[in-house]
């Protein structure tokens, strides 16, 4: 007689260890619904998405100076 799984915990924090030991399919679902309950944060939170990913320091540039950093 197959044995049932005991159903996971809807709001446990996952650890990546925890996540790395489950099925595959299990794994990405628990994955896509916290995909799917960060996405309206995102959406709507500026302070998430408003800053520059680089300042202008950060890039490189079309330069004379051919020293390496």
């Amino acid at each position: 007689m197959p044995t049932k799984k005991k159903p996971k915990p809807a709001g446990k924090h996952w650890t990546a260890a925890e996540l790395r030991k489950l099925p595959a399919a299990e794994r990405d679902a628990i994955l896509e619904a916290a995909a799917a309950k960060a996405e309206s944060e995102y959406r709507n939170n500026p302070e998430l998405t408003a800053f520059e990913a680089f300042g202008k320091d950060d890039l490189y540039v079309n330069s004379s100076n051919t020293e390496t950093r």
